[in-house]
């Protein structure tokens, strides 16, 4: 590892270790950081180098580069970059300073083989096109891809010139546009890697893997798998890519699916679509001279378009408030417990959400007990942890041996057999505080007493938990969200008598599962679900007022909204929307009374997409969802009555969001406005590229909020009455953010 004060990049000429072969080997390891990424002072000292290198032209046969940092090859460019680029004239300039590098490195008069043995993501993955062979391990840390649109740009650095070049548009166009990454394996089988070898030994074999290739690599031919042109290969595949008719089709066909996907409000996807094709890309030979000049220059323009708007700025933002996560410890200021190890844990309840936590500690390779009393509820939640692993087998992301591997991380038990050992348990058993307390007590008799007990209620108090335990210190809410897979948030509640290391613990346990926590303090409905109710609750309260189901779901859908708010309580369960409504309602008052609809829903037996009926249908076999006239005298409404606006279907909804949320701030439920759009993107789906419902409380200002507020307020009472919180902001002109 480097030292401060070091180079970034240590070069050595390992010649007399390969019987006079000229190999040189480049160490990547940036001074004081975990992670190796292309900052200014590394690019101007990589141009140092560059410099030098060409004028070794003969005493180099080959030079291999490594990385010095464990799981890491090169994370990119450094976002603080981007990020300060005031426009897309110095947007564009970044990209063309770091273009003008790689063709240089591309040009250089000897081969250059990456060797991969972590992560190669954005700046990093371009850096290895420009190289003459990519070599990884078959380590799962290492991983291949372009994420730039993630951050709301573009590669820049000659990513969306060379990648279709290497494999094939349509692969090239899935990569960029998905963010996906590629393991060693599956980088070679894309024609993207040369190879893939071993994790063990794997700089000596990466060494070895050259000398035997140096005549290749040397003259320039491929050594890469030929790529399935179009997605599929053969010749229909090598039609579509190697004629304009057919490459018209695939980017019509990425056009679509992008439009489809994202309502047109992330501009970087088509921008990365514009490019490609602007810059010819197709598979074949690399492009040097004059038509790379040209390449270069719009691939630099698009990602200076992109990298000056709102939306990038929000993503990145977002980006970082990620990476502050991972750095965190999830405690106040000054406070300085540590985290407990947890090497086991156990869940109690085998339902759906049982099922799906357990799946997730075994997905992270965690030995779980899952409890319920009876072998037939046992089974219901191996089925559905089952049925997760086996969706990754058909998608390929395990095979058959490893899926085998993950479920035998998952004990059924009927009884508290290896309890002991367990660093962490969850209870995931029915919402009934007396049944709640019960199990705990009991559980506690069982666990070791550095065990922390977390409930994964969505409504009930912590704190009243806490009273059934004679250590309640150790006992915290661990609030997954429905489906436990897929959603990224996990709300760490804290109870009045919760310790700090307990949080720590649960904090640092749900990073470990790969999932975004947030420290909320124990009040009814917490965060996400006391903001979301008030949205649900209104597009109920649209239909009473004569919208059409299809009408409010599309509004908010344009917003920017994943699902449509009278989907997604469909999603939930009309049911445990409806309890959850009315617990909220009786903490506080009429600002949150439930809408009577849904209880109509509730009491005609439609309790939501698990059930095949709701407010929609959701026939079994099929993939979506219908709309049943029926529903409409169900719920005791006239759809298209009166005519209501978009613009006021997304004010009814969003407003009293914003609202809440400055009175959750105010009463410390969670601590910052970052923490509120943290949980709101990762729990809801908020649109993103907003970059959280308090970043876009900052865009309308508070003044404009309050005004909107006031108006609804004289149609509708209490549930649009401006809070004192939103009030204050108002008057004194404050944001959320201190920072624009």
């Amino acid at each position: 590892m480097a030292t401060p004060g070091q180079n970034a990049f240590q070069l050595e000429d390992l010649s007399s270790r390969y019987g006079g072969k000229k190999l040189w080997r480049l160490t990547f390891d940036l001074p004081g950081e975990k992670v190796n990424k292309f900052s200014r002072a590394v690019m101007e000292e990589f141009e140092a180098l560059i410099g030098s290198l060409e004028k070794k032209g003969d005493q180099i046969d080959v030079l291999v580069v490594v990385s010095g940092k464990p799981g890491n090859f090169i994370a990119g460019a450094d976002i603080n970059l981007i990020n300060s680029a005031r426009n897309a004239e110095e947007a564009e300039g970044l990209s063309r300073g770091g273009q003008k590098l790689l063709d240089r490195w591309e040009d250089l008069p000897f081969p250059r083989v990456v060797a991969i043995n972590g992560s190669a993501v954005g700046g990093g993955c371009e850096f290895s096109l420009a190289s003459s062979a990519i070599v990884m391990s078959n380590d799962p840390q290492a991983r291949i891809g372009l994420p730039e649109v993630m951050l709301g740009i573009i590669p820049g650095m000659g990513g969306c010139v060379r990648l279709p070049r290497k494999v094939g548009l349509a692969t090239a166009l899935d990569m960029i546009l998905t963010s996906k990454n590629l393991t060693g394996e599956r980088a070679v089988k894309s024609g993207l890697a040369e190879a893939c070898l071993p994790k063990e030994n794997f700089e000596e074999s990466a060494f070895q893997w050259v000398l035997k290739n140096l005549p290749a690599l040397k003259s320039g031919t491929r050594l890469a798998k030929e790529p399935k042109l179009g997605g599929m290969g053969g010749p229909v595949g090598a039609l579509m890519e190697k004629t304009p008719m057919g490459r018209m089709v695939i980017f019509r066909q990425a056009r679509a699916g992008v439009v489809s996907k994202t309502k047109g409000n992330y501009p970087a996807p088509l921008e990365a679509i514009a490019t490609v094709q602007a810059t010819g890309g197709a598979y074949g030979d690399r492009i040097r001279g004059a038509g790379r000049e040209r390449a270069m220059i719009r691939e630099a323009q698009g990602f200076g378009q992109c990298a000056a708007t709102d939306v990038s700025k929000n993503l990145i933002r977002l980006f970082f408030l990620t990476e502050n996560v991972k750095k965190s410890k999830g405690l106040p200021p000054g406070a300085t417990a540590e985290s407990r190890k947890v090497d086991s844990a156990g869940v109690l309840g085998a339902g759906v959400m049982g099922g799906g936590i357990a799946q997730l500690f075994a997905e992270k390779e965690i030995p779980t007990r899952m409890k319920d009393l009876n072998s037939k509820a046992l089974a219901l939640g191996i089925q559905s942890a089952g049925k997760i692993f086996l969706k990754q087998v058909q998608r390929k992301r395990i095979n058959k041996r490893q899926y085998l591997q993950k479920m035998n991380f998952i004990a059924p038990v009927t009884d508290y057999s290896g309890f002991g050992s367990t660093g962490v348990v969850v209870e995931a058993i029915v919402e009934n505080m007396d049944v709640k307390k019960k199990v705990l007590a009991e559980l506690e008799g069982y666990v070791s007493d550095q065990c922390v007990i977390a409930s994964n209620t969505s409504s009930l108090s912590v704190t009243k938990m806490q009273t059934a335990l004679k250590h309640p210190e150790r006992f915290g809410g661990m609030h997954f969200f429905n489906p436990v897979a897929k959603m990224p948030l996990i709300e760490v509640i804290r109870g009045d008598k919760t310790s700090d290391e307990t949080v720590a613990t649960l904090f640092q346990f749900s990073k470990k599962l790969g999932k975004t926590p947030i420290v909320v303090k124990d009040a009814p409905g917490f965060l996400v679900n006391r903001l979301l109710a008030p949205y649900l609750n209104e597009a109920t309260y649209l239909l009473a007022d004569g919208a059409s189901i299809p009408e409010v779901d599309e509004a908010l859908l344009k917003f920017g909204m994943p699902m449509g708010p009278l989907e997604l309580i469909d999603e939930v369960g009309v049911d445990v929307g409806e309890k959850v409504a009315h617990i909220l309602h009786d903490a506080f008052g009429d600002r949150m009374l439930p809408a009577p609809m849904n209880g109509k829903v509730v009491a005609a037996g439609r309790l939501g997409k698990k059930t095949g009926a709701g407010i929609y249908l959701y026939p079994k076999g099929a993939k979506g969802k219908e709309l049943e006239p029926k529903i409409y005298e169900i719920l005791g409404v006239t759809p298209g009555l009166n005519a209501v606006a978009e613009s006021e279907i997304v004010d009814r909804c969003i407003l009293p969001m914003i609202n809440e949320a400055a009175r959750c701030l105010e009463e410390g439920v969670v601590a910052s406005a970052s923490e509120v759009d943290l949980g709101m993107i990762m729990g809801t789906g908020f649109p993103p590229f907003r970059g959280g419902l308090l970043r876009f409380a900052d865009s309308l200002g508070a003044k404009e909020i309050v005004e909107r507020l006031r108006k609804y307020e004289k149609r509708f009472g209490a549930r649009f009455v401006p809070s004192s919180a939103i009030l204050a902001r108002a008057a004194s002109g404050q944001l959320f953010y201190s920072e624009k």
